[in-house]
């Protein structure tokens, strides 16, 4: 091997590493020289060792990164024997709401919360109308509804099956008959128009409505709220846009 001005290739140091190893290993020098000369089977063999150890790599890599952190457990909300006491004391309020654009839904929270603060010992629990009714109004001792139209008076989409199911129901004479008032208002139906001020008809009818669940949740001890309390509203605005 001659020393100029031409660098040794990669390929031609393997070959005098391949020699180096025959001659130190005691093989013969036909066997040195067939590796060294045939260069196509070492580049061969070089490019399979390579690759083997690329997949590996690449298969130990993907095997750690696919692994998902071990979340740790969520910690389960249980009621302690004193809550369920507390709870069992209680008169249970639900108020179902039915809304298209979620106004129905702020006036249901709103009273809800307002209620909570003047009737401590009452359970006012708010949901969607759509949420399983058929179990939970057979349930129900006291509840109050919220419910917007749309259109020509149509019910509103999380409505409509309740809608159907209370007209048009096989068990129309029995999902009645834990109610205590049944088909008896325990204030008059409150009309709210969109066109008009609604949140003004919502206070007017509230105020209509304590008198009435003063004489259901209140204690004989009990002449009134704690401590005056109104819950807010949410506002909304309409915009009408002209089209170009």
């Amino acid at each position: 091997m001659q020393i100029g001005s031409e660098k040794a290739s990669s390929l031609d140091l393997l070959s005098v590493v391949v020699a180096s190893l025959s001659d130190g290993y005691g093989l013969d020098s036909s066997t040195g020289d067939a590796f060294v000369e045939n260069r196509l089977l070492i580049v061969i063999l070089s490019i399979v060792i390579v690759v083997l150890v690329g997949c590996v790599a690449i298969f130990f890599v993907w095997r750690s990164s696919g692994r998902k952190p071990v979340e740790p457990p969520k910690p389960l909300v249980v009621k302690t024997q004193m809550d369920i006491k507390e709870d069992q004391g209680k008169k249970k309020v639900t108020v179902f709401f039915g809304t298209q654009t979620r106004t129905a839904e702020g006036f249901a929270k709103a009273l809800a919360e307002e209620a909570k603060a003047r009737y401590p010992n009452a359970i006012f629990k708010v949901m969607d109308i759509d949420d399983e009714y058929e179990e939970n109004l057979k349930k129900e001792s006291l509840a109050l509804f919220f419910l917007a139209t749309y259109g020509d008076g149509e019910p509103t989409d999380n409505a409509a099956r309740f809608y159907k199911w209370f007209t048009e129901g096989k068990e129309r004479g029995t999902w009645l008959e834990n109610l205590q008032f049944g088909t008896k208002h325990i204030v008059q139906v409150g009309l709210g128009d969109d066109d008009q001020g609604i949140e003004d008809d919502f206070s007017a009818w509230r105020e209509l409505l304590w008198p009435e669940l003063d004489k259901l949740l209140q204690d004989e001890n009990e002449t009134g709220a704690s401590t005056p309390y109104i819950a807010a509203i949410p506002e909304y605005r309409v915009v009408f846009v002209k089209l170009e």
